[in-house]
């Protein structure tokens, strides 16, 4: 995009199925194929010569194997895929929509501008910004998904206990102040102290009270990803009297939670991770869950789901509207025209689709200024110029400018300018094209020669 353009809009090997031996010349027959079958085999006149079929070596070790693929063993050819789960689809319909916050950035942008915006660029702006849309996602039924949602971040679920495990984990730090406090080494006899065998940090003996809470920490902060039960499986129990004194010598200090703002006062109680996780879900969390009905979130919220029927439903609502914005852009129009911007489609009635903070109207030269009515006459001669082709004289772009800013040329984002009309000149096909200078001077010397002829004056050099 040009200077003073407007808002930058861009800120916001191969695989062979066949089998090994019909792979290399290409060229194994169905004769020499039969013949390695034979030859694993041994030749047929060597074979011992009995009566009963149970004689035949061959026959009985084709029997054996029938009989471990009967019993399972068979399992190491197995070469399928594995099987993977299908996620159940949404139950609910999912509209795409402007996020107001977005919205009201651009309104500002417009009406600071005089810049024609292209309602399908603005549509891609929000659709580019995951966070700049908003997607309503509606039930089909009464009895199709329900939801709950974190009323300080939008964080939703369609399951309950996803967005009751977020809120105790992101907003307990909302409502409490966490303190390392200086305490009195355990007492005790120890005869054993857990150690993380994947950072070396001690845990602490067993079956001190403390335990599982650290034990939950450190799978909070160190590693999320884990569950508890597989966190339990890297742990190591020492039962060295060196190492259990160094747990002691380090276990002098504890973390205490107090209410927000009370950590330094005096007598103000302090509580573990365990009591202050408690008593949040019993005071502060009723008023921080919803379950709305109809889920109002951002696309990026929504893609951020441990629910991963809304997390691919919004996923491929994003990416339908991507392939074809009508329904953002319907819903662009709607707000813009409440807020009194001006729509044209440039070219014909089914030309591209543009939107201006300013009020185009015509431009009356006949009685304006001799420098605004020469500015006007230019672009009207030139449409869709740019500053390039301006002429360099005066003060003729600064002429160009207010004429725009006025509403009586239209200034495309793409820094080309041409004169208000029904539908105003958009694209290179309104350029004129230049001729090269031999072209040029060919052709103008072919003119003269043929007002000559015209006069009968024969020009001397063709007689």
């Amino acid at each position: 995009m040009s200077e003073g353009s407007g808002i930058d809009l861009s800120g916001l090997g191969g695989f062979d199925f066949k089998p090994d031996w019909a792979k290399g010349s290409g060229k194994v027959t169905v004769g020499s194929f039969r013949a390695e079958r034979t030859d694993r085999g041994g030749d047929r006149s060597e074979r011992p010569s009995g009566g009963g079929r149970g004689e035949r070596g061959g026959f009985d070790k084709n029997k054996n194997r029938n009989k471990r693929f009967d019993k399972g063993e068979s399992k190491r050819f197995d070469r399928r895929a594995p099987r993977v789960e299908k996620v159940k689809p949404l139950d609910a319909e999912i509209k795409v929509l402007p996020d107001p916050k977005a919205l009201g950035t651009i309104f500002r942008k417009l009406q600071q501008d005089y810049h024609a915006y292209k309602l399908k660029e603005l549509a891609y702006f929000f659709l580019d910004n995951p966070s700049s849309v908003l997607l309503k996602v509606t039930p089909k039924s009464d009895f199709g998904e329900t939801f709950c949602q974190c009323k300080a971040c939008s964080f939703a679920s369609t399951n309950e206990e996803d967005v009751v495990e977020h809120a105790v984990s992101a907003h307990l730090a909302d409502y409490y102040d966490s303190k390392e406090v200086e305490v009195e080494p355990p007492k005790g006899n120890f005869n054993c102290v857990a150690k993380c065998g994947l950072s070396g940090v001690l845990l602490g003996p067993p079956n001190i009270h403390e335990f599982n809470s650290t034990v939950r920490e450190m799978i909070r902060t160190k590693y999320p990803e884990m569950s508890e039960q597989e966190y339990r499986s890297h742990i190591e129990m020492v039962r060295d009297n060196d190492v259990i004194e160094q747990w002691r010598a380090g276990a002098t200090k504890k973390t205490f939670f107090f209410a927000k703002g009370q950590a330094d006062v005096e007598g103000a109680a302090r509580l573990t991770r365990d009591a202050a996780e408690a008593e949040f879900r019993t005071t502060v969390l009723p008023s921080l869950i919803s379950k709305p009905k109809n889920l109002m979130i951002t696309a990026q919220e929504a893609m951020k789901s441990p629910s991963a029927p809304l997390k691919m439903a919004a996923a491929s609502a994003l990416e339908a509207e991507r392939r074809a914005p009508y329904a953002m852009c319907f819903a662009l129009r709607g707000a813009f025209h409440h807020r009194k911007m001006n729509f044209f489609r440039a070219n014909d009635s089914r030309g591209p689709e543009f939107v201006v903070g300013t009020e185009l109207k015509p431009f009356d030269a006949e009685h304006a200024i001799a420098e605004l009515a020469s500015a006007w006459k230019f672009i009207s001669e030139n449409p869709c110029c740019d500053k390039t082709e301006f002429p360099q004289e005066g003060d003729f772009e600064k002429h160009v400018s207010w004429l725009a800013s006025t509403g009586h040329v239209v200034a495309f984002t793409n820094g080309v300018y041409s004169v208000v009309e029904k539908f105003p000149k958009y694209g290179p096909q309104w350029k004129k094209r230049k001729k090269p200078a031999a072209q040029a001077e060919a052709e103008s010397a072919a003119e003269i020669v043929n007002e000559k002829v015209e006069k009968d004056e024969t020009p001397t050099e063709l007689a």
